[in-house]
């Protein structure tokens, strides 16, 4: 039986290799975008402040959001950064 950190390990893998190793971090706001970028920074983790256009989750009925890029083989670590930085996520998602 595979434990809860295997089972992440191997999705991570799964994850990375089917999405050419691409992720994005939705997170709303511009400033929030950037902010996320800085803390990543700071932790040497390379990511790109992007504008998703018409995002189905965008419930306040603004067409776009911003969120960060990065490589799926990072995304643990950016997620502990974010987490430390208290900046909130509101989906995670890979991409081609």
């Amino acid at each position: 039986m595979k434990t809860p950190r295997t089972q992440r390990a191997s999705l991570q893998n799964k994850r990375a290799s089917e999405y050419g190793g691409i992720c994005f971090a939705e997170l709303g706001s511009l400033t929030l975008a950037m902010k996320a970028q800085d803390a990543l920074a700071a932790a040497a983790i390379p990511a790109s402040v992007e504008k998703k256009e018409k995002t189905e989750s965008a419930a306040s009925g603004r067409g776009c959001s911003y969120g960060i890029r990065f490589s799926c083989l990072q995304e643990n670590n950016v997620r502990a950064v974010l987490s430390a930085a208290r900046i909130s996520v509101k989906r995670w998602n890979a991409e081609d």
